[in-house]
């Protein structure tokens, strides 16, 4: 188990959609500003689980926000569309390399992959319940703005597997 870090742009694009989608009361009610956070600087995971925790509470009666405001800020980076738009859904979920450089709070494992399947596991080092179950969230609308980009109807479940704490499972189908 390692150090459990995520990139200020992850709290930026965050904050920065709550503003946009919810208004100025709902973002001062997070407690923090955007320009509190450098886009490249690693900041420690549980903020950003207490961060999503904050945004479930003014989201009552929404269950989906936090991979919903995950699935959109993918969708919004032209970076993420010049990326996925040419490639293979297989190649993409079974490899977990490429978000090495933005996170590291989870080992992620392709359990089984086909020509339109992935099983992906992610084993959360957070040991803050809520806060796994906010990240699975999270990634699982990353893993949906994905889909979205390369132009692919499918869709993603995520399981919290029994008696593992911070073990999760995503199926990831597509056509």
């Amino acid at each position: 188990m390692g150090e459990s870090w995520v990139r200020g742009i992850f709290f930026r694009q965050v904050l920065d959609y709550v503003r946009l989608k919810r208004g100025r009361t709902s973002y001062e009610l997070l407690g923090m500003d955007v320009s509190d956070f450098r886009p490249d600087e690693k900041y420690d995971f549980a903020e950003f689980g207490n961060l999503l925790s904050k945004v479930k509470l003014i989201s009552p009666g929404e269950e989906d926000y936090v991979a919903r405001i995950s699935r959109d800020l993918m969708l919004r980076e032209v970076t993420w569309k010049n990326l996925f738009i040419r490639m293979d859904p297989k190649n993409v979920f079974a490899s977990t390399k490429k978000q090495e450089g933005r996170h590291q709070l989870a080992d992620y494992k392709a359990l089984e992959v086909t020509d339109s399947m992935v099983k992906l596991q992610m084993r959360i080092w957070s040991e803050n319940r809520e806060h796994q179950d906010l990240w699975a969230d999270f990634y699982r609308g990353r893993l949906e703005g994905i889909l979205d980009l390369m132009g692919r109807k499918g869709q993603v479940k995520a399981v919290r597997e029994f008696g593992d704490g911070g073990a999760f499972t995503y199926t990831i189908t597509w056509s």
